[in-house]
């Protein structure tokens, strides 16, 4: 009993590892490009069942913006970075130096703009769990879905299945202003195993049906 509750403990602690560690590489990065403070703070960091992400995607709002990315090399999987309007509106009207009201989702500019921010991040969150298990991971190019019915929908066409899902909340301050977005990496089946055997993790019972 007492192994099985030494395991359990194990995931938050190297999940949040990977969370804080990225967190800062990407507020370098960020602070560089804005030429301001940056703040990225990792509230939460779970393991979750990988069909629990339409649960998440329900419970927020309708219309999120989502960054996808397909992982390929060592690791293969699918990352999704979610973005609420509100928040989207906010970090779009500070890069880009106007007002929130102003903002136009339409905009190349802004999508350019909040596709680099969170590129940054999720990259960042990927390049800690590559150091930290050892191995290599390739990325495709960036999608942002003005939506996460399109986002989820795009996902789908990649021959991945997934059974877990690593949970990453984020928090990002850029002077003074906060902004809230959810980092979701749902690694391939082979993939999972490696990074649970890496960390010197158990790999858990998994009853529901692969993603």
């Amino acid at each position: 009993m007492e192994k099985k509750e030494n395991i359990a403990a194990g995931y938050p602690d190297a999940l949040r590892k990977i969370g804080v560690t990225g967190a800062g590489r990407a507020a370098m990065a960020l602070s560089e490009i804005t030429s301001a403070a940056v703040e990225i703070d990792v509230p939460e960091a779970r393991l979750i069942a990988a069909t629990q992400f339409s649960t998440i995607v329900s419970a927020g709002e309708e219309h999120g913006l989502a960054l996808v990315i397909v992982l390929e090399g060592e690791l293969g999987g699918r990352v999704f970075f979610l973005l609420a309007p509100r928040e989207a509106r906010l970090l779009g009207a500070r890069l880009l130096g106007m007002e929130p009201g102003k903002v136009d989702f339409e905009d190349p500019l802004f999508q350019n703009s909040i596709k680099e921010v969170l590129s940054i991040i999720a990259g960042a969150y990927m390049a800690a769990l590559s150091e930290l298990t050892g191995y290599e991971v390739m990325f495709s190019i960036p999608y942002l879905a003005l939506d996460v019915i399109t986002a989820a929908f795009i996902a789908e066409q990649t021959p991945q299945r997934s059974a877990d899902m690593i949970f990453i909340k984020t928090q990002l301050k850029i002077e003074g202003t906060e902004f809230g977005c959810e980092f979701m990496f749902f690694p391939d089946m082979p993939s999972t195993g490696k990074i649970f055997k890496a960390l010197r993790l158990a790999q858990p019972a998994q009853a529901a049906k692969p993603v």
